[in-house]
């Protein structure tokens, strides 16, 4: 531990420097890079070579320690430096043409923070040190979201955020108050032997962590904060918040089934089930989108719904005494955690690409992209085809972890086998998902451009590096995926308590990797064909022909499919709940997206609040002594409540 916390050490360092060198541009940025990589470094290889390592024993700091180090902590820890910092090295460049506008540094200092933060989160031992990073978490992350804080849109945005991080906040601080009310020192081991000796309202500390982490990890209905803070924070910090941050809510909940064992069967349904509807509305409200960034935040819902899908089997495997399928589906779980990390990062960093050279997130007014930045169309491809979970690449492995383990579940009896029609749900999620990204790839990048929107192609150069070692490892997990699941196993392995049988895992994986193999040949095969046929067009010269017009003089841009017009049909099976509404005129069409569960149930609710509150300010009279007889009344019914606890 000292080595990771010499590392976080550095990395703050390393956002001071860029502060304080702030007018010094190429020293404060050289300070913040080389600072980010030393420092990440150490943490790291701590969390690598527990995870590889054979020795049963956590790298904790000791009995009584704030902070310390099992294989659960390892995994997530590599998450949050390794994509932490790459997303940082991007922010480097993304936020550089904002000088001298803007105080970049600040914002440097504010990321380095917000990594060094959720570090502390999933390394946390005692309670204290627990809800200390995580309020720092969450103050800094509000900061990052309102950087550009001129737009109303995103001042609206960061309080939107800063509302619902409060509410996760209370909700906890009643969680680990209704848990931790007769421990002593507030350590999470005590937490455990409370719960293990039932001296904790395990059903209350359960559904209080459902609510704080869930809406953390922006689990439906406690999603709606997600899209507008993602959309309105700068394109890495979208990264770093999507990719990274809402995997602490994933952390937390399966830091507190490490804590009280399994779970009650009520608890892991309803996981299961919160994770079905997250993942099917999720990508449905994607489709929808007509805002590059925004689309990409309600994919960060459908793929967090798949990974609570892979932890409610998980929980059911340990509820009904099936090992392998509780192996498999916190497995599958934690290495979609992993997967989703670097692919929605890749796709974020992609979109702030986009941003740059164009200067719009509006994808119906894009288009012929991949003539003017080649390098970010090909990485956007490879985490588009990672994200939809298609071979050979890492989103397909972890899905195929779950897809098996719900599949394996209708081989079981009893209520166990109901778990197996989620497959369907999981099925019909990928349909979507691969509907909204050839979408989006095609309005992107293909065709022709539909406005005249390059602003500067230069923007991409710089930007292209930390993409490409986020695609690198998309691939490497997709093609070999023996590097990376055994220590996810041994990360499961700490929340099932050394209650697992690998032999469903290892089947999988093999079957996982033949598959990728099997697709990787068939890209090859692929790419030489085509590598063979545009040889010979050139040799022998590719006829041209101009475009069929249908019965118009010229052909224009304007008769390319939009984003809005491919999705149309799709959303129309769906009706209300896909939050689209049409606007017809007698010389327009148009289409708006609306967040159902944000405009129908959380601005009426907020409504009704205001003016609840505006009818209880006749009680602020400015009058002492009213005050005193309010405070004496509260005084009087607490001492009732005493009395009648006491009598019972």
């Amino acid at each position: 531990m000292m080595l990771l916390g010499a590392g976080l050490c550095i990395i703050v360092l390393s956002g001071i420097l860029a502060r304080a060198l702030e007018r010094r541009t190429r020293a404060a940025d050289r300070a913040f890079r080389w600072g980010m990589l030393a420092g990440c470094a150490p943490g790291l290889w701590a969390a690598v070579s527990l995870l590889v390592s054979q020795s049963p024993a956590p790298a904790s700091a000791g009995a009584g320690a704030a902070f310390g180090l099992d294989p659960l902590s390892a995994w997530f820890l590599i998450i949050v430096l390794g994509v932490g910092t790459t997303t940082a090295i991007y922010g480097i460049h993304y936020l550089a043409r904002e000088r001298p506008g803007r105080r970049i540094g600040t914002a440097h200092l504010l990321l380095a923070v917000l990594i060094t933060a959720m570090a502390g989160v999933v390394t946390a031992q005692t309670i204290l040190a627990f809800m200390g990073a995580w309020e720092i978490m969450a103050i800094t992350a509000y900061f990052l979201v309102v950087f550009e804080h001129e737009h109303a849109e995103v001042r609206r945005a960061g309080l939107l955020y800063l509302v619902l991080s409060h509410v996760c906040i209370i909700a906890l601080v009643g969680m680990f108050a209704a848990w931790g009310g007769g421990v002593a020192g507030g350590s999470f081991q005590e937490l455990a032997a409370s719960a293990v000796h039932q001296r904790a309202p395990v059903a209350l500390v359960l559904v209080l962590a459902l609510i704080g982490f869930g809406i953390k990890a922006g689990v439906v209905p406690g999603h709606f904060w997600l899209p507008s803070a993602h959309a309105s924070a700068p394109s890495h910090v979208s990264a770093v918040l999507s990719g990274v941050m809402i995997k602490t809510g994933i952390y937390g909940l399966l830091r507190v089934l490490t804590l009280v064992g399994p779970p009650p069967a009520w608890w892991a349904w309803s996981v299961l089930l919160l994770g079905l509807a997250s993942a099917v509305l999720g990508v449905l409200w994607a489709l929808a989108q007509h805002d590059l960034k925004r689309l990409l935040a309600y994919h960060s819902v459908e793929n967090i719904g798949i990974i609570l899908m892979g932890l409610g089997l998980g929980a059911l495997g340990s509820v009904y005494h099936h090992p392998a399928l509780a192996l498999l589906g916190f497995t599958g779980a934690l290495l979609h955690t992993l997967n989703h990390a670097l692919f929605k990062s890749l796709l974020f960093l992609g979109a702030g690409a986009v941003l740059r050279v164009t200067g719009t997130r509006e994808i119906d007014r894009l288009g012929g992209l991949v003539r003017v930045m080649p390098r970010t169309a090909w990485a956007f491809l490879i985490a588009a085809v990672a994200i939809v979970g298609l071979p050979p690449l890492n989103g397909f492995v972890s899905e195929w972890l779950i897809f098996r383990g719900l599949l394996g579940a209708g081989g079981t009896a009893g209520a166990l086998r109901s778990a197996s029609a989620a497959a369907a749900g999981l099925a019909l999620t990928g349909a979507l998902a691969l509907a909204c990204f050839t979408k989006v790839y095609g309005a992107l990048f293909l065709g022709s451009p539909r406005e005249a929107m390059v602003r500067e192609s230069a923007a991409e150069r710089g930007l292209v590096a930390p993409q490409l070692v986020l695609a690198a490892a998309c691939i490497t997990i997709g093609v070999l995926p023996i590097l990376v699941i055994p220590a996810a196993m041994r990360a499961a392995a700490v929340v099932l308590q050394g209650r697992g049988a690998i032999d469903d895992v290892v089947a999988a994986t093999q079957a996982a990797s033949r598959i990728s193999l099997a697709a990787l040949g068939l890209v090859g095969l692929t790419a030489i064909i085509w590598l063979v046929r545009a040889g010979r067009m050139v040799r022998g010269g590719a006829p041209v022909a101009a475009t069929w017009g249908g019965a118009f003089p010229t052909v224009t841009s304007r008769m390319q499919y939009t984003a809005s017009s491919y999705a149309a049909s799709l959303l129309a099976l769906f009706g209300p709940l896909s939050g689209t509404h049409r606007i017809v005129g007698p010389t327009s069409f148009q289409v708006h997206t609306t967040d159902p569960i944000l405009d129908r149930v959380g601005r009426p609710l907020w409504g009704w609040l205001r003016r609840s509150a505006q009818g209880l300010r006749g009680i602020q009279t400015g009058r002492i002594m009213w005050y005193l007889i309010y405070v004496i009344s509260a005084l009087l019914g607490l001492l009732l409540y005493l009395w009648l606890v006491a009598a019972q």
